[in-house]
């Protein structure tokens, strides 16, 4: 295949010698919750023996194995050469006449955060016998939490038959094509043009609507058209989106597109990042109207109701193994990662109203680094709590969440407020999905703080005297403690 050949050379996926314990390694938890996972290397079969290369993904580490296979069913593997201190991966295989299945099993820690953490993971993969590129092993948490990463469906047609051959001569379709030219009276009505059109990709199917972005003295600016498509409405694209430029000249009525996208889909392995570009003189037929100042108005689209933009390509990069399915490994905590390391709420919108007995409401949100879209959600005083150890307690009326992505504030909770004190109480259940949509990970916890700012009183219409933080805006922090969560 041309557009592979004269990088196959140049494409080595190098088993790195690890030079630092596991655990020390930059950002080594992040990882570890987001790719926990294996790399297999270098698979050799001789006389019953299969050896091969394991390193994992999530800290610096590598090593060597051998496996005895003569015997059917599973095989237990060795350590061939240097064992790492303290290593804890365990390994196996079973083979048959066509394929080999690998299982892999690891204990490693993560120290880089402070707070060592101690990450357990299994996972197997099968492949032919025959199957000589690197082989990557998925891994499920079973500590610190029992989770199964998410991985993202990767850029818009990465996979699909075809898409490495056909992106050997890019080509697109270009369709919905619209112009508008209206050159104005250059007193009171000032000119205006304006483009947009749909582009798709013949490679991989990915569609991207282009229209002007910025302004250039108060004009739509054609020269710098703005792309997008998929991506623009799916969060499970990963590290790598397909990235589209364009411009159009208004003059020549020439569109000139620079595009890169990805294929892997004659070997995950060895994933492919592809650039090309494109110009055409677009052949447009147009409808005019007469302006207001007999300035003549143009409409224009093209003649066809689709246009192919045949393409050159630009220097093809071979990537990473997987890494077009692989996670944005997160430079922020979001809502586990919050929970487990700096697990605090932040509170607003705090308010009592005198009635029979003093209603508490107050808005809350996990104060995470990573909050997404999510706004504080309104909690409310429902039914008091029966009991002795429970006096002076109230169930949580949770408000309406709308329904915008992953929830940061309890799903269940209960408190109790001290009005001489201004001390609030909060027992809190919260679950987090950020890293796993399908199995959510429990978490609960305790915490006491104080409404640390002057509350202001009114009666309202109805006669009941409302108190309120002073600051509208007011919000404060408060620390989880006691936090526990279900593996």
């Amino acid at each position: 295949m041309a557009l592979r050949f004269g990088l196959v050379a140049a494409f080595a996926a190098v088993l790195v010698s690890a030079q630092a314990p596991p655990g020390n390694s930059s950002a080594c938890t992040a990882k570890s919750f987001s790719i926990p996972s294996w790399l297999i290397e270098d698979v050799k079969y001789a006389d019953g023996v299969v050896s091969f290369d394991v390193s994992n993904r999530a800290i610096d580490f590598s090593e060597s194995l051998s496996c005895e296979t003569k015997e059917k069913g599973s095989s237990a593997c060795s350590v061939q050469g240097k064992r790492w201190s303290n290593s804890s991966l365990e390994a196996s295989v079973e083979t048959s006449d066509d394929s080999t299945t690998f299982y892999l099993k690891q204990s490693w820690a993560c120290n880089d955060r402070g707070k060592t953490l101690t990450f357990n993971a299994a996972g197997n993969v099968s492949a032919a016998v025959d199957y000589t590129s690197p082989l990557l092993v998925r891994g499920s948490l079973t500590s610190p939490l029992a989770i199964t990463p998410a991985y993202p469906d990767g850029p818009k047609g990465h996979d699909s038959p075809g898409c490495t051959s056909k992106s050997e001569n890019p080509s697109w379709t270009l369709s919905a094509v619209h112009f508008t030219d209206q050159p104005g009276d250059g007193e009171d009505t000032p000119p205006y043009q304006n483009f947009n059109l749909l582009v798709t990709n013949e490679a991989n199917g990915y569609q991207a609507s282009c229209m002007p972005g910025g302004s250039f003295g108060g004009q739509p600016d054609l020269s710098r058209l703005v792309c997008a498509g998929y991506e623009f409405q799916q969060g499970t694209v990963g590290q790598y989106p397909i990235v589209t430029e364009a411009s159009f000249d208004p003059d020549t009525a020439t569109f000139t597109l620079n595009q890169t996208w990805y294929c892997d889909d004659t070997d995950a392995a060895k994933p492919l990042q592809i650039p090309a570009t494109g110009t055409i003189e677009l052949l447009l037929k147009c409808t005019t109207s007469e302006g207001p100042d007999n300035q003549t108005n143009r409409y224009c689209t093209t003649e066809e109701a689709s246009v192919t933009l045949g393409g050159s390509l630009g220097t093809v990069t071979t990537l990473r193994p997987y890494a077009l399915e692989d996670p944005v490994v997160p430079t922020r905590d979001g809502c586990t990662l919050t929970s487990i390391f700096n697990p605090r709420w932040q509170f607003s919108h705090f308010a009592t109203t005198a009635a029979a007995a003093a209603a508490v409401s107050f808005e809350i949100i996990l104060a995470a680094e990573d909050r997404g879209f999510q706004y504080p959600i309104p909690v409310y005083q429902g039914g008091k709590k029966e009991g002795e150890e429970e006096e002076g307690w109230y169930e949580c009326d949770i408000g309406a969440d709308g329904g915008n992505g992953l929830p940061l504030w309890p799903y269940r909770c209960s408190f109790r407020y001290d009005a001489d004190g201004q001390e609030l109480e909060l027992k809190a259940d919260w679950a987090c999905q950020d890293l796993d949509r399908e199995h959510p990970v429990n978490f609960s916890g305790v915490t006491k703080t104080t409404v640390n700012a002057t509350l202001t009183c009114n009666t309202a219409a109805n006669g009941r005297l409302r108190c309120t933080t002073e600051d509208p805006g007011y919000t404060w922090v408060a620390p989880i403690t006691d936090v526990t969560w279900e593996k």
